[in-house]
């Protein structure tokens, strides 16, 4: 009886280990959201700082009085999400959506952490691909951050948010993917092997709907 109970307290110390290593390489959450509604009903204002370090501890920090909307992720994917920031999407939502109003970092990093900052909080690997593609595919683009020369060193080593000279300087530079009826037939016909068969059925339906 004792062996019993050695061998499942092991497992069940196995498993928990295990859960920890793989939530530790999608990096962590430092803090709390807490948000207030603005009267307009679309955006929200951090009240605090809000802080994600990735798996590699890069810092991804969100000061607090920032106003938020979501719109960094195309709309026409929210109806898989049900909205960005709502359940487990809300804390990558908001590093997203501010990362893509500074633009002091690539597009493509910016839309990757997306996608480890939902791992990060607990949503179904496959989901969080589906998302991250959406937005790798169809969200906001923008020039490679530029480095202030008084920066740059021998080395090749600085801060990299205090040294990026920001983009968001040059608004029109901005580009957003166009999503019709043709991309997202394209979109389904290349996740339909990874996404649920309920989020494939919902992206056939997007793509019925659009011009």
């Amino acid at each position: 009886m004792r062996g019993k109970t050695f061998i499942i307290t092991m497992a069940c110390l196995l498993a928990v280990t295990a859960a920890s290593i793989s939530a530790f390489a999608y990096g962590r959450f430092v803090g709390n959201i807490i948000t207030k509604w603005e009267d307009d009903g679309r955006y929200m204002t951090l009240v605090e700082s809000f802080e994600y370090i990735d798996g590699n501890g890069r810092s991804w920090k969100v000061p607090g009085g920032v106003r938020v909307d979501g719109a960094s992720i195309p709309s026409i994917f929210w109806p898989i999400i049900g909205g960005p920031f709502e359940g487990k999407y809300r804390n990558a939502s908001v590093i997203h959506d501010y990362f893509c109003e500074n633009r002091k970092r690539s597009w493509q990093d910016v839309h990757r952490v997306f996608q480890e900052a939902m791992l990060a909080s607990g949503v179904d690997r496959a989901k969080a691909y589906v998302m991250y593609k959406a937005v790798e595919e169809f969200g906001p683009r923008w020039e490679e951050p530029r480095i202030d020369p008084k920066c740059l060193k021998p080395n090749g080593k600085f801060n990299f948010d205090n040294c990026t000279q920001d983009s968001a300087v040059t608004p029109g530079k901005v580009s957003n993917p166009h999503i019709g009826k043709k991309e997202l037939e394209a979109f389904t016909e290349e996740m339909k092997s990874v996404a649920s068969p309920e989020d494939v059925q919902t992206l056939r339906a997007l793509a019925e709907q659009s011009k």
